[in-house]
């Protein structure tokens, strides 16, 4: 069973750095690809003591896995937010968050080495160390989790939804399953052992096939880098009947005004199969997310009436609700996508 364990444990370390060394070209791409590559490599050093278990006690080997264990759920956390929060921009803060669940234990660690006080298990110091650091772990894994399944019905990237549904839930159930059997329940057991490095070598294997065998764009596309990406349709052919029929039911039905529209109801609508709404959606008017497709034929709407002098007394909200936006915050957001200026700006200078 031993033997079992340290070969998957080998296997999924390889694929791990295979996955960051192949992934490194890519570097200077965006965020998105250097802390997935961070992910693998700190993930690489955590599995480091499973390989060499005789060195886990030795400095150098003890201290790298102990930091890179240590740094992976906020890894984790910040891969989520990059890859599948949809038009969202890290901050500073998101990092500084992130970077609790290594400072905290090395924190702690470094007051045991100065002061040669190990924390005594039962005291409120020790309880509130590793519990605390272990709900800030599990909070960071579980708000990954919620962000990836979040946006995956209005996704219109199927190779993306692939990654949302499945490997991004399993590898976030993975990591918490880890976290509760080592640290919350101290459990050791060698059959532990061989299941966690099974179970992460096919992990990984799936992660690279679905990275290295579907389109580049699918996962580590550009975002947040044109403001007018939102508003921008781009057809390289003369569209088809069924395009031509998705379009009409936005521009002539105004189907986008409708409260909760969702790509199924669009699907039933239009008496297209919701998947192949989804490849037309995607593949030939050029989104990646249903909202944004949406919120293209809302903002048009709303640039319109405020050029309307007319309407020139209509307050923004009712304008932003009578188009089809929930609340004002996602319709402002939206606009200044699109327009580079808030509506009140935009309206002032028409």
């Amino acid at each position: 069973m031993q033997s079992l364990s340290l070969f998957f444990a080998n296997f999924a370390f390889a694929q791990m750095l295979m996955c960051a060394l192949f992934l490194l070209p890519m570097w200077r791409k965006n965020q998105a690809v250097r802390l997935f590559i961070m992910l693998m490599l700190v993930g690489s050093g955590y599995w480091l003591g499973a390989i060499f278990p005789q060195l886990a006690n030795h400095s150098f080997l003890g201290w790298l896995q102990f930091i890179a264990g240590n740094a992976l759920p906020g890894v984790f956390w910040l891969v989520g937010l990059s890859l599948f929060a949809e038009h969202f921009e890290l901050k500073t803060k998101h990092y500084v968050i992130a970077a609790l669940t290594l400072f905290i234990p090395l924190t702690s660690q470094f007051f045991q080495w100065a002061f040669t006080t190990p924390l005594v298990v039962g005291t409120w110091s020790y309880t509130l160390i590793k519990y605390g650091d272990m709900a800030l772990e599990l909070g960071l894994i579980s708000h990954a989790l919620f962000i990836a399944l979040k946006y995956w019905r209005d996704d219109l990237v199927q190779e993306r939804r692939y990654i949302r549904g499945g490997v991004i839930s399993i590898s976030a159930l993975y990591i918490v399953v880890v976290i509760a059997v080592e640290q919350l329940f101290n459990i050791h057991w060698q059959g532990f052992d061989l299941i966690k490095s099974l179970l992460l070598a096919g992990l990984i294997t799936a992660i690279n096939l679905l990275i290295f065998t579907l389109r580049e764009s699918s996962l580590f596309a550009l975002v947040n880098t044109n403001k007018k990406d939102i508003a921008t349709v781009v057809i390289k052919k003369p569209p088809s009947k069924d395009v031509e029929k998705i379009i009409l039911s936005m521009t002539n039905e105004k189907l986008y005004q409708q409260d909760g529209l969702t790509i199924a109801s669009l699907a039933r609508h239009l008496c297209i199969h919701e998947y192949k709404l989804r490849q037309l959606i995607n593949g030939e008017l050029n989104y990646r997310n249903f909202n944004d497709f949406l919120n293209f034929y809302r903002i048009q709407e709303v640039t319109q009436e405020l050029q309307n002098k007319n309407d020139g007394q209509l307050p923004i909200l009712t304008l932003a609700l009578e188009s089809g936006f929930r609340s004002l915050s996602s319709f402002n957001k939206a606009f200044k996508n699109t327009h580079g200026m808030t509506p009140t700006e935009y309206r002032k200078q028409v």
